[in-house]
């Protein structure tokens, strides 16, 4: 009896891990080939393996990408399993994230305020209750002065921290 529950919760795991991955996989994807063309692999990509105890990623076996295109890659699949943890119910993840690396290893305005777009139709597309806070000096014209920005802007003559 106690074997067979055991036998059973290790199969849900299985099946839940297995839906996890696809759900990640899949949006990952979305958010790859809706970038700018920058990478032709995100356009074409089909695969994308995620190693948690490695704290590895890669797309169809590569992770051999320009700087820019390594942080895209890696903000996709963080975004990914975020939405991913809204969408499924067994999901032990917080309904809030916070990214402060959009900008990081070079990413162009043009890539950045795309990628900010995509995950804001994203979100808005999820009826599960969720908070994004994403720090950038690069707001989108689309976001900007909206509800979805909140705060100061600042710059060289406000700064963040006051003397």
């Amino acid at each position: 009896m106690l074997e067979s529950e055991i036998r059973q919760k290790e199969y849900e795991q299985t099946r839940n891990r297995q839906t996890a991955m696809q759900q990640i996989r899949e949006i990952t994807l979305r958010i790859l080939k809706n970038d700018l063309d920058r990478q032709e692999e995100f356009r074409s990509g089909k695969w994308v393996e995620i190693d948690f105890l490695r704290d590895t990623y890669s797309l169809d076996g590569s992770n051999n990408f320009s700087a820019s295109s390594k942080i895209y890659l890696k903000n996709a699949i963080l975004f990914s399993l975020f939405f991913a943890s809204l969408k499924l119910d067994f999901f032990r993840y917080p309904r809030f994230i916070l990214c402060d690396n959009m900008e990081d290893k070079g990413m162009e305005k043009e890539r950045t305020q795309n990628f900010q777009k995509l995950l804001t139709d994203i979100s808005s597309a999820i009826e599960q209750e969720h908070q994004i806070i994403f720090t950038t000096s690069m707001v989108a014209d689309e976001l900007n002065n909206t509800p979805y920005c909140v705060g100061a802007e600042y710059d060289r003559n406000n700064k963040t921290l006051k003397v």
